[in-house]
C-alpha cells in the first residue's frame, strides 16, 4: 500500500510540474525584491550531527534550515519533523511529506541530504528517490550528498575490509545497511551525478569513490546550554572503586558489545575491579549524564571507525577505546588523536593495560577535549566548511 501510494504522490507531482516550475521561478523573484535569502534545507535520516550542520552553515550566512520525516528517541534538536503533525496517521504523513518537498523546492537554492535519500520517502529500501534527483536537476537546485554509514555500506566491500567488520557478527543483511553490491552502487552513481559534492569520511570513504573526503562533517556544539551540555568530567585516577566502562550498544552486533561483555566478565572472574555500564535506549541528554560518570568510554571494536559517540565522550573528557583499521587513512590529524585503538582479539588485555595506567586517564582526557575544541567543535567545523563552499563556488 505504500509503495502505491508513493507512485501515486510522484505520478501528481510529475503532472504539477509545469505549474511549479513557474510558480518557484515567481517566489524566487519575490523574495530577491524582498531581499529574503533562499533556504538551505538539510534533510534525509534524522541522524544526530544533521542539526549541528545546519547550525554551522547558518553561522556562514545561510537560511539553514532541517526537515526530517520522523525521529528517533535520541534527539529531537531538527527545525521541522514531520511526523509531530502527521501523528501517526501514514497518509496524512505522506500527504505532509510531498507538500514539504513542494514548499522546499519553492524556497530553496541548495538541499543537502545522505545517500539513500532525502525529503521524499522511495518505492526502493535504502535508495533515493530518482523523481527527486530529477527535479532538483531541472529547478537548479544545488544538492549536497553526505554519508552516515548504513547508507554506503554493501556487503562484499565491507568483508573485503578484513576481519572483523560491520557484517561479522550482523544477522540483519539486507536490513541494516544498503548491503547488495550492485544495487549500492547503482544508487550512489545516480545520486553523485546529480550532486554537486558528495562528502563522506573515515570507513565510508570506502564505498564512495570520487568524494570529498576532508570536512570531517561530526561537529560538536560545545556552547550547547551555555557549555554544560559538554562540560568535561575528567577521570580521576581513583584506585579505590572498580575502574568504570560506559558503552552505549544502541547497535549491538556492529559495536562488539558482546565481546565487551565477555572480556569484563572474564576480568572480573579474575577478581579485577572492573564494571560496565550499558547505556541503551536513552536520550542524548540521558545519556550524556550518564558518560560523565565514566573512566573510559568504548565505542566499537568491529566497524574499525569510531562514531559520533566517541567524540562526544571526547568533548566530556573522557578516555575512548575504539577499533580504527587505518588511523592515518580514517582520522583527522591522527598524530592528535588520543582514542586508545582496540581489536576484537585483544580487548581484554587492552583493558587490563587501562587498568594498569588509571593514573594517566585524566590526561588522555584533556588530551581528548583539547582534541574536539580544536577540530571538531562547531566553528572548527564551520572553518572546514567555509573553505570547502569557497572551492566550489557555494555563497549564501
Amino acid at each position: 500500500m505504500r509503495v502505491f501510494a508513493i507512485t501515486v504522490l510522484d505520478g501528481l507531482v510529475v503532472t504539477l510540474l509545469p505549474f511549479f516550475w513557474l510558480g518557484r521561478l515567481i517566489i524566487l523573484g519575490l523574495m530577491r525584491g524582498l531581499r529574503m535569502r533562499p533556504i538551505s534545507i538539510w534533510s534525509g535520516a534524522p541522524i544526530i550531527c544533521m542539526a549541528k550542520n545546519c547550525k554551522a552553515e547558518r553561522t556562514l550566512g545561510f537560511n539553514s534550515r532541517s526537515l526530517v520525516r520522523s525521529t528517533y528517541y535520541i534527539t529531537d534538536e531538527f527545525d521541522f519533523d514531520l511526523s509531530r503533525a502527521s501523528r501517526g496517521n501514514r497518509f496524512l504523513s505522506l500527504g505532509l511529506i510531498y507538500f514539504s518537498f513542494l514548499v522546499a523546492c519553492a524556497l530553496a537554492k541548495q538541499v543537502h541530504a545522505y545517500v539513500d535519500g532525502g525529503i521524499l520517502p522511495s518505492r526502493v529500501r535504502r535508495h533515493f528517490n530518482p523523481l527527486e534527483l530529477f527535479i532538483y536537476r531541472l529547478l537548479g537546485i544545488r544538492l549536497f550528498i553526505w554519508t552516515y554509514g548504513a547508507d554506503v555500506r554493501t556487503r562484499n566491500a565491507t568483508i573485503g575490509l578484513g576481519q572483523p567488520n560491520c557484517c561479522t557478527d550482523c544477522t540483519q543483511i539486507g536490513m541494516a545497511c544498503i548491503c547488495d553490491t550492485a544495487q549500492g552502487e547503482e544508487n550512489y552513481v545516480r545520486v553523485y551525478k546529480t550532486a554537486a559534492a558528495v562528502f563522506s569520511m573515515g570507513d565510508m570513504i570506502e564505498y564512495t569513490p570520487g568524494s570529498r573526503n576532508d570536512l570531517f562533517f561530526w561537529p560538536i556544539d560545545l556552547a550547547a546550554q551555555g557549555g554544560k551540555r559538554y562540560q568535561p568530567v575528567y577521570p580521576s585516577g581513583d584506585r579505590n572503586r572498580p575502574l568504570r566502562v560506559v558503552h552505549a550498544p544502541n547497535h549491538r552486533e556492529f559495536k562488539g558489545s558482546r565481546y565487551l561483555e565477555q572480556a569484563v566478565a572474564s576480568l572480573r572472574q579474575e577478581n579485577v575491579e572492573i564494571e560496565l555500564i550499558l547505556v541503551e535506549r536513552r536520550s542524548n541528554e540521558e545519556a550524556l549524564e550518564i558518560y560523565k560518570s565514566a573512566d573510559v568510554i568504548f565505542d566499537q571494536c568491529l566497524i574499525g571507525f569510531h562514531g559520533y559517540f566517541a567524540l562526544e565522550a571526547m568533548a566530556l573528557g573522557k578516555p575512548v577505546m575504539c577499533f580504527i583499521r587505518k588511523p592515518d587513512k580514517y582520522l583527522l590529524h591522527p598524530e592528535e588523536c588520543p582514542i586508545i585503538n582496540t581489536h576484537v582479539t585483544t580487548l581484554k588485555e587492552d583493558l587490563r593495560r587501562v587498568m594498569a595506567r588509571r593514573g594517566e586517564l585524566g590526561e588522555i582526557g584533556r588530551r581528548g577535549r583539547s582534541y574536539i575544541e580544536k577540530h571538531f567543535s562547531l566553528e572548527a567545523f564551520a572553518v572546514r566548511l567555509e573553505r570547502t563552499y569557497r572551492e566550489l563556488g557555494v555563497v549564501a
